[in-house]
């Protein structure tokens, strides 16, 4: 593969294009649309590698156009640029248009530029990996790897067990006793809310999908924080999000979408890549729940560490 990785930035606003794409184009074959319509046309043309959309235009927004590209192109990253943070918008990001990286407006182009670099480098060694013939392994009827439910209520894990009765599904009101049971059967598929007696483990959830890129984790909560859903995206990866109070069949069609998944997952290793988190600096804050995790992945490895 010797041709230069292709972008396609998506804007309605022509100097933002021309400006991206004067950026851009020494190092990428570089496209560029002012409309979402224009944009899947292209991707239908062309073998987009990164698709790099703003969210607020007229007539279609940039979830809509990243939602299906995932149809059209599902090897290309999908980036969200925007400086319109609308909690639904970020929602409908994850949940519908599964992307890689959130980067709000005003960008750095240094820090665009790195950020791009990485969607490039792992859509392309998708398309390395991935044959013509390559199709989605079928789920046999009963599938190795389970479901942890994490919360505080036995609700969601009751409701999950009525729809999946031939999977294990394990339940825990603490993070402790998560990553204890999951220690012992690692699960596939991770449904929590962020708020447990432990305080909030969104740091918890950066550092699972560090190391275990194949669990896929799906959030029920009830925040509202706007900023704390870009980090979900960012720095871990979280597959999808539901608001409480959550609707059953909601919740159902998620947990079915979270295992095919995992299985994706499972039978293309190269396809963990794309769900990378991203790196944040050291902190010393929630250091007790990173020495639980930690505990946890080292238990994994074959390693004697209390939890």
């Amino acid at each position: 593969m010797n041709s230069k990785p292709i972008l396609l930035f998506v804007d309605d606003e022509e100097r933002i294009l021309r400006t991206l794409v004067m950026a851009f184009r020494s190092r990428y074959r570089v496209l560029s649309a002012n409309s979402g319509q224009q944009a899947l046309a292209l991707l239908r043309e062309h073998p987009v590698d990164v698709v790099i959309s703003d969210q607020r235009m007229p007539h279609m927004t940039g979830v809509e156009v990243l939602r299906q590209a995932r149809d059209i192109a599902p090897r290309a990253m999908r980036i969200l640029l925007t400086g319109y943070a609308e909690l639904a918008s970020i929602v409908g990001s994850i949940n519908e248009g599964e992307i890689f990286r959130y980067v709000q407006k005003p960008w750095r182009l240094e820090e665009l530029r790195d950020t791009i670099a990485e969607a490039v480098e792992i859509a392309r060694a998708d398309r390395v990996e991935a044959t013509p013939a390559a199709t989605p392994v079928p789920r046999p009827a009963i599938v190795p790897g389970g479901i942890m439910v994490l919360d505080s209520t036995p609700d969601l894990a009751g409701l999950i067990r009525q729809a999946h009765p031939a999977r294990k599904v394990n339940a825990a009101g603490t993070l402790a006793d998560a990553l204890d049971a999951m220690a012992t059967q690692p699960p596939a598929v991770l449904v929590t809310d962020l708020q447990l007696p432990e305080g909030d483990i969104s740091d918890a959830l950066r550092l699972l999908k560090a190391r275990q890129p194949e669990l896929v984790v799906v959030v029920v909560t009830a925040f509202r924080d706007t900023s704390h859903l870009i980090r979900l995206i960012n720095q871990a990866q979280v597959y999808r999000v539901l608001p409480r109070p959550v609707s059953r069949t909601m919740l159902l069609r998620s947990i079915d979408s979270a295992l095919t998944h995992h299985d994706l997952l499972k039978s293309r290793p190269a396809l963990r890549s794309r769900h990378a988190v991203e790196a944040v600096p050291a902190t010393s804050q929630h250091s007790d729940i990173q020495q639980r995790v930690r505990g946890y992945l080292d238990r994994l490895r074959g390693r004697t560490s209390p939890v």
